[in-house]
Parts: structure tokens; C-alpha cells; sequence
């Protein structure tokens, strides 16, 4: 059936059957026998609704909300972690306004830092290997590459006076570190491993080999 204009003229120029299907596609349900100035009426009268502009709904001042930005800092001393994926570490920190004030009133003062440890057990108290990441005050967040098999992480926000040992001011829980494929995980560059077709379609070992050129440090145990 042609598509037609809604008007009564164009209407009854259509057999009752094209009638009853249009009115059906308008969700109007005629049994087959309905008078056809009936069917013509019902579809002219949608029309004209559907002509017919809606009225704006009144909003009132209550229910628009302002948005804001978020603090830069909540003035508390205390530090996260999440995993990006099992190479990256996200970290983010903030301190608390006395804190710094004390830190940057020290005479020795020498860095802020996070040490990273890494555990082999959730339970173990001795950590299997650690280092530190030096900060600055300006900011309060940053990715930390992660060496490859790790099994656990923590992070210690800390500062270092000369002469003393370093000062905690927050740490994290334990944070398992997800496990690649075994595959994956031990491709190195230079180092025989079979290596599957469609790793080698994906691309990997060219990945790892720009991986290691610039951070040479994850492959180091």
C-alpha cells in the first residue's frame, strides 16, 4: 500500500482493506466489518492529535540541581590503590592540611614518598621485594608500574627526615594483583617460548618488545 496523506479525500479513496491496515499500523484494532467512515474517522482523528504540539512540562526550581566540582582535597590523610590491569597500579592520596604543615615545617625534611611492597601471601608480614616512588606536593595521583610475578601489593604513604626513619602517615590493605596467562606473562624478549599463531597474529610480540624498551624495569625479578 502507497503512503498516502491523511486527509478525508485521500482517505476514501482507499479500498476498506488498505483502510483496516492503516488503521492497524496506527495500533487500532477493527474487525473486519466496521463501517469504513468509521475507520476513516478514527484515523483523522489521530491525526489531528498527532498535529497537535505537546505542552511543556513546568520544572520547578527545586528540581534542578547545580553541578559542582569536587574538592581538590577532603583534608584527610590517606591513600588507595586499584589495579588497571595486572602491569599497572593506580594510586591517588590526599593529606590532611596539619600534616603538611608539620612536614614542610621540618627543618631535615628531605622527600614524600609511597613505598610499594610485595607480598606472596595475603597473610605474610615480610614483604618479598619493595621499592619507593618519589612525590611531590602538587599532585595526588599516578599509575606505578608493576614488576611481573607479584602475587600482593600494599602502598605506604610516608615522608623521610634526614637522619631518621621514614614517618608513616597512611597505608593501604593488601591488594591481590590479577595473574595473566602464563604464556604471556613469561614472553620476555630474547627468551624461547612457544609462541601460539594467534598470539603472534594479536600482535604480542611486537607489544612486548616495545614494552621492554620502555619500561625494562617490569621485567627485572
Amino acid at each position: 500500500m502507497e503512503e498516502v496523506t491523511l486527509t478525508r479525500q485521500n482517505l476514501e479513496t482507499l479500498s476498506t482493506a488498505d483502510l483496516i491496515a492503516m488503521a492497524r499500523t496506527y495500533g487500532i484494532n477493527v474487525p473486519s466489518d466496521l463501517n469504513r467512515n468509521f475507520i476513516i474517522g478514527e484515523l483523522l482523528e489521530i491525526t489531528e492529535e498527532a498535529a497537535q504540539p505537546e505542552e511543556a512540562t513546568p520544572v520547578e526550581d527545586s528540581d534542578i540541581r547545580i553541578a559542582t566540582v569536587l574538592p581538590k582535597t577532603y583534608n584527610d590523610t590517606t591513600i588507595h590503590i586499584f589495579m588497571r590491569n595486572p602491569v599497572w597500579l593506580f594510586a591517588y592520596w590526599d593529606i590532611k592540611a596539619s600534616d603538611l604543615k608539620t612536614m614542610k615545617e621540618e627543618f631535615d625534611f628531605e622527600e614524600l614518598f609511597i613505598h610499594v611492597s610485595f607480598f606472596e601471601n595475603e597473610n605474610d608480614e615480610k614483604s618479598s621485594d619493595s621499592f619507593d616512588v618519589k612525590l611531590n606536593f602538587d599532585n595526588n595521583e599516578l599509575y606505578i608500574l608493576i614488576p611481573a610475578n607479584r602475587h600482593f601489593v600494599m602502598a605506604t604513604l610516608a615522608y623521610r627526615v634526614s637522619g631518621e626513619a621514614p614517618r608513616t602517615l597512611a597505608f593501604t590493605k593488601k591488594l591481590e594483583i590479577p595473574q595473566e596467562d602464563e604464556a604471556v606473562r613469561n614472553l620476555q624478549p630474547g627468551k624461547k617460548f612457544p609462541m601460539s599463531e594467534l598470539t603472534k597474529i594479536s600482535g604480542m610480540d611486537d607489544l612486548l618488545y616495545k614494552h621492554y624498551m620502555t619500561h625494562r624495569q617490569s621485567f627485572s625479578n
